[in-house]
């Protein structure tokens, strides 16, 4: 099936919501933090059932005490009973595997309960051979997204992105595309994402109960992402620098299909009012530590069938061998919301300007 180079794309999602069932909460009370029964995801059973080759995928939340309701008996598929091949659990999400080679709709049911979701197609093919990004994003400023697409095509050869809006409330899904489109992305897909995010960490733990960032990432993988050439994994406030050419280029080289890279905090200067831009930081953050590693993986290398989470993926290879210095990410302080629960803008000292830093910034996103 041909689809638009620049497009909006939905989920079949399933919810109990209003069905008096609860998802079981994933850490004890004592470590549960402040706004944490508003922000957990009682209610999803799935994100999006996906159409792959002879089984249909359900990407969920972690199942927890819903189990039952994707065993065998449970499930049907297209009004027949559905067999389950297996289940994946992974840290944060689980992926049940059903077998269909044609799935239209897919429906269970607990007690009084019943529910059904429509099937997604594979969309690979719209990312097919093109070196990919994909990202979460709620309300980040629309230049904020084009810049990052700007400064990746112009470091490694970015062709094609996938914007996962979650639940964005300034702007509609194709104000997105609007402004992606003026980039020279050849490719742009806004995945409407309306579900909750999950709770902030709490001081002592409780990280683990943020199911959606990770499914999604697996999701894109499964549903999108799987046939490209390369995928950065990396964050619109995250710009990935190079010092030795394309890092998509440097992974489908490299011997196992991955690369790591650590990050750097990078400041704007001090009294300079937001809105910031990402060409704005230019300083050293005081007394800075690297930032967790991102990465860039071919999703259809050897590795093909580990799940992806925020910093490296679910594998047990250690990250250390496959960190190359010759790229790194600028993790920039004042491209944020602020949504999380300390003031990332209330910073009252910078670090001495980063002659690197500028240098590429002016090179890739020259101001006006």
């Amino acid at each position: 099936m041909d689809w638009p180079d620049f497009s909006v794309q939905e989920m079949c999602s399933l919810s109990v919501e209003g069905s008096g069932l609860r998802r079981s909460a994933i850490i004890p009370p004592d470590a549960q933090g402040e706004g944490f029964d508003a922000a957990y995801d009682w209610t999803t059973l799935w994100y999006d059932a996906v159409q792959r080759d002879q089984e249909v995928l359900l990407v969920c939340p972690k199942l927890l005490n819903f189990k039952a309701m994707i065993a065998d008996g449970a499930l049907r598929l297209d009004g027949a009973p559905a067999r389950v091949r297996r289940v994946e659990a992974w840290r944060r999400h689980d992926i049940v595997h059903l077998r269909g080679a044609a799935g239209r709709t897919v429906a269970t049911s607990a007690g009084r309960w019943s529910g059904e979701s429509g099937v997604s197609p594979d969309q690979s093919g719209i990312f097919a051979g093109l070196n990919a990004s994909l990202h979460i994003s709620r309300n980040n400023r629309l230049e904020w997204i084009a810049d990052w697409a700007r400064f990746h095509i112009g470091e490694h050869g970015l062709e094609a992105m996938l914007v996962m809006d979650n639940g964005s409330d300034d702007y509609a899904p194709e104000a997105v595309l609007d402004a992606l489109a003026q980039t020279g992305l050849k490719r742009a897909v806004v995945l409407k994402v309306p579900h909750p995010y999950g709770p902030v960490r709490a001081k002592k733990g409780g990280g683990g109960a943020k199911f959606l960032q990770p499914a999604m990432l697996n999701l894109a993988r499964l549903r999108f992402l799987y046939r490209a050439r390369a995928v950065l994994n990396a964050d619109l406030d995250e710009l990935v620098w190079s010092g030795a050419g394309s890092v998509f280029d440097a992974t489908v080289s490299s011997r196992f299909g991955f690369l790591a890279f650590d990050g750097k905090w990078r400041m704007p200067p001090l009294g300079l009012e937001p809105p910031h831009v990402h060409a704005d930081h230019i300083h050293e953050r005081v007394g800075d530590k690297p930032c967790p590693s991102k990465y860039c993986i071919v999703p259809g290398g050897w590795r093909r069938g580990i799940g992806w989470d925020v910093h490296r993926p679910e594998t047990k290879l250690p990250v250390k061998w496959l960190r190359d210095a010759r790229f790194g990410y600028w993790h920039c302080r004042g491209i944020t919301t602020n949504w999380k629960s300390y003031n990332r803008l209330g910073f009252t000292e910078v670090g001495p300007a980063d002659p690197f830093t500028a240098s590429k910034l002016l090179d890739r996103l020259p101001r006006a």
